[in-house]
């Protein structure tokens, strides 16, 4: 037990690190693009960030606690989600660089029980129920690695201790290994009305590789039964630019998807983080391929193109829904920075603009959860906070009204920015029309570049 924790702690530390990583802003990154005759493959190096806008000042740990009781009195305002980490995994998929806990039943239990301490020992405070809460983020790790009972009394108390919107998403992220029937209906009666599974690819040999135990039939059959219960979206990942995935694997995956008419899905781009698994992995040769940028590129372009001509409604960057039954609000919200109530070891919010970070050790956890609050690490926004929030927030969407946001706070947008947009748009990563900037196929492709452009080139910009 102790190694598990000292384990658990490491990847805990890791996992800050990295996300403080992805917000530093001292790497070189140009802002600029290539002007070349193939934006889509050739605009920059490569990708700048994984996330735009992440950045900040960490709070002196002697002053962790003092500043989050001032957070904990502050009445929200606005669009709210709450997260609810489940840090358990059965195995440790070779692309993930979040692995936190092995599942196992009696610190599952415990952790269950911990959980729904620190649940019921804020429900009371000005923070929580200020304001209505509109989407519910169980996620991990993996949520359904929790025993039936445990998974349905954690919703419980979710819905008993958190003021619910009426229309309130409430999403379970798990494993298709996971769901068994009985799993679903705990989640169903539990309240959940959105799953969100990983599947990441529909290739048995593909999955097997990455460390997923079930092979394609066997995936299928699964999310057909979960639709069949009629009670709720389901929503699926899938991965492109995997190992030994080519063009071909990648489409098939994607038309499995629109023939299983499932009700929503992410299109994402791998991350090969530097030193972790995967990384390794295709370091020391055990592929035969790995695609590189241009070929991502591509497999981005077809992935548009396939869920655009099967009429799927575009959400986000990389998030398609069938009709309207998925809304995808908690991620929407969270590429705005909103604010985000955090619960669970390892969880990660936002108050008032402030990254709060509770504390990864699941032995310390355990000990102190529902006596105090175990929050460990503080990030303060950043400079121009709010400026950021509406650019990562709106690009995310595809589009910026540059002259409405200029009026929110008071600044000439459209003239700060004209250096950059004009040389994006003869880029052909933009195109601008009455304030408004909307990203090409190649500026969705990077999007992240752009949005964290904008950023940069603000901040330097207006120190200068």
């Amino acid at each position: 037990m102790k190694q598990q924790i000292n384990t658990a702690q490491q990847d805990a530390n890791a996992k800050l690190k990295l996300m403080e990583t992805f917000g530093n802003t001292s790497f070189d990154r140009p802002y600029f693009a290539e002007i070349c005759d193939t934006p889509l493959t050739g605009a920059f190096k490569k990708k700048a960030v994984v996330h735009a806008g992440l950045g900040g000042s960490p709070v002196p740990q002697e002053k962790t606690a003092e500043v989050w009781h001032t957070l904990s009195k502050i009445q929200r305002q606005g669009k709210t989600s709450a997260y609810i980490h489940i840090p358990f995994c059965s195995t440790h998929c070779l692309y993930c660089g979040f692995f936190a806990n092995p599942s196992q039943k009696d610190n599952m239990q415990a952790y269950a029980k911990a959980l729904i301490r620190e649940l019921e020992a804020d429900q009371d405070l000005d923070l929580v129920q200020s304001h209505p809460v509109n989407a519910v983020y169980l996620g991990g790790g993996t949520p359904t690695a929790l025993e039936s009972n445990d998974l349905k009394q954690v919703l419980d108390t979710v819905r008993r201790c958190l003021p619910l919107a009426n229309d309130c998403e409430i999403t379970v992220e798990g494993r298709i290994s996971d769901l068994t029937e009985e799993k679903i209906q705990a989640c169903i009666k539990g309240g959940a009305n959105r799953f969100s599974l990983g599947v990441q690819t529909f290739d048995t040999g593909i999955r097997t590789g990455l460390g997923r135990v079930k092979d394609r039939q066997t995936v299928v059959e699964r999310l057909l039964r979960l639709k069949q219960t009629n009670h709720a979206a389901i929503i699926i990942d899938l991965i492109f630019g995997l190992p030994d995935q080519t063009m071909a694997i990648w489409e098939n995956d994607i038309d499995t998807f629109l023939d299983l008419e499932l009700d929503g899905v992410d299109l994402y781009q791998l991350i090969r983080f530097p030193g972790g698994r995967l990384d390794k992995a295709v370091r020391s040769g055990r592929f035969k391929t790995l695609a590189d940028q241009t070929q991502r590129a591509l497999m981005f372009e077809a992935g548009v193109n396939r869920m655009t001509l099967a009429r799927y409604r575009r959400l986000s960057i990389s998030h398609w829904g069938r009709k309207f039954r998925e809304r995808n609000r908690y991620n929407l919200a969270m590429r705005e920075k909103a604010d985000c109530l955090a619960y669970g070891s390892g969880a990660g919010g936002n108050v008032n603009g402030h990254m709060v970070f509770l504390d990864g050790n699941l032995g310390t956890y355990l000990e102190t959860a529902g006596k105090t609050k175990p929050v460990t690490r503080i990030i303060t926004p950043p400079a121009h906070n709010r400026l950021a929030c509406l650019i990562s927030g709106s690009l995310e969407l595809g589009y910026m009204d540059l002259r409405g946001a200029g009026r929110q706070l008071g600044l000439d947008l459209e003239t700060i920015f004209a250096p950059l947009t004009d040389q994006w748009e003869k880029a052909g990563l933009i195109t601008r029309e009455q304030g408004w900037i909307t990203l090409t196929l190649a500026g969705q492709f990077w999007q992240t570049n752009l949005a964290q452009g904008m950023i940069d080139y603000y901040e330097q910009t207006s120190t200068a």
